[in-house]
């Protein structure tokens, strides 16, 4: 199962569509104020958060500094 499309909404919130058909909306804010990763924290600033892209199935920022896995976005778990 791959990301195969992403939308953002607002905030931090992406619309994903998945290769299965199942569409879901994840709200990362939480996750990026948590994670230690340093580019986490730059992707609290909205407009960075908004260049996200597809590759390979996963959301990346940057040249593949930080990505969001499809396994991770379809558990929707972003708040531990």
């Amino acid at each position: 199962m791959l990301i195969q499309k992403a939308n953002y909404i607002k905030d931090y919130q992406i619309e994903v569509f998945f290769s299965d058909g199942t569409q879901k909306n994840i709200d990362l804010y939480n996750f990026l104020k948590q994670h230690k990763h340093p580019v986490s924290k730059k992707l609290l600033d909205k407009k960075e958060f908004q260049s996200f892209y597809i590759d390979y199935g996963t959301i990346c920022w940057g040249d593949n500094d930080f990505d969001i896995s499809p396994f991770m976005a379809y558990r929707g778990d972003f708040d531990a």
